[in-house]
């Protein structure tokens, strides 16, 4: 098993030295040597989704990522997430969500994020106001937390007068 937790090492090079290919190739041949190893799994999906654009091999490969790792990859929730809302797929991304806010070591702000973006879609606007609210309080990055902000306005905006008032009471 070490020479799998090795091969994946050199992934990480690959992908910082952008070299795709390569670490695509690296990551199928961990997955031909176990196949249930989750993080290559994430890996490509990650790989498929952004940059093959192939987004049922990135679904599957995101799917199975949670599946061999069940609550010890977090990142792996937040890649699906993404992938799903982007896909429209919202009670979909809300499950996967809803999990990935029970993993230790989550990134909650950004979890909560995506819970904004299904309640935007939905034209929930006062939850996904709330929900990135919730969200701010979790983050501790000062990129993230100007998005955020700009998040919050947008939404404020298209808020009806009665939303606000809901807000505020």
């Amino acid at each position: 098993m070490q020479d799998v937790e090795n091969l994946f090492l050199e992934v990480g090079k690959a992908i910082d030295e952008r070299d795709l290919s390569g670490a695509k190739d690296l990551l199928e041949e961990i997955l031909s040597i176990d196949p249930g190893y989750g993080r290559a799994h994430n890996h490509l999906g990650w790989i498929y989704e952004t940059k093959i654009k192939d987004f049922e091999r990135a679904k599957r490969h995101y799917e199975l990522a949670i599946k061999f790792c069940k609550g010890t990859y977090p990142v792996a929730y937040v890649n699906y997430g993404y992938l799903l809302i982007e896909f429209g797929q919202l009670e979909e991304a809300e499950k996967v969500i809803d999990e990935g806010l029970k993993v230790k070591g989550a990134d909650k702000a950004t979890l909560y994020y995506q819970k904004g973006k299904i309640a935007e879609h939905r034209q929930n606007y006062v939850e996904a106001l709330k929900t990135y609210q919730q969200s701010q309080k979790m983050n501790f990055n000062k990129d993230f937390h100007a998005m955020l902000l700009n998040e919050i306005e947008r939404v404020q905006s298209k808020m009806s007068f009665w939303d606000k008032l809901r807000v505020k009471f």
